[in-house]
């Protein structure tokens, strides 16, 4: 099902290629690719920041209207269970998603929300890799920092 996204919908070569990369992981793993898993992936490719399920369905009922709400909502947690979309849960507010690293080709990253604005920032993947080992070392413990935001207050709001 290799569907011309640009063509359609005025997308860049970046989201097109993300869409690729993320339908290749799922046929690779011998995964079927439905209408919602390509449309679920493809408006997460085309959306800027870090969306909610909310904000996710109402850009996949743009690109193609005749997916459900609930239908986006199940796509999210079965792409989230099969690698390909991560998600993001951030305290006090709605659980967002992105694209995983292997489909958007960029490095995995960490997130930090502002508790004031609610702005999600991007941190580098390293960041916490001492506590990671720490808490491997000492407490037996694995922690999974990308689907977790930091909470604190960003530079504008202090």
């Amino acid at each position: 099902m290799n569907v011309d996204v640009s063509a359609r919908h005025g997308h860049s070569h970046d989201d097109v290629a993300a869409v690729e990369r993320a339908l290749d992981r799922l046929r690779a793993r011998g995964h079927r690719i439905t209408g919602a898993r390509h449309a679920v992936i493809e408006a997460l490719a085309t959306v800027d920041g870090h969306p909610s399920a909310e904000q996710l369905s109402e850009q996949v009922r743009q690109l193609h209207p005749t997916v459900h709400r609930a239908t986006v909502y199940r796509t999210l947690e079965t792409l989230a269970t099969l690698g390909v979309v991560t998600q993001v849960h951030v305290g006090g507010s709605a659980t967002t998603y992105h694209l995983a690293a292997q489909a958007t080709g960029h490095d995995d990253h960490l997130h930090a929300s502002c508790r004031v604005c609610g702005r999600i920032i991007d941190l580098p993947s390293d960041l916490l890799d001492p506590i990671k080992r720490r808490l491997a070392d000492e407490s037996d413990f694995q922690l999974d920092p990308p689907h977790i935001a930091l909470s604190g207050t960003c530079r504008s709001c202090q």
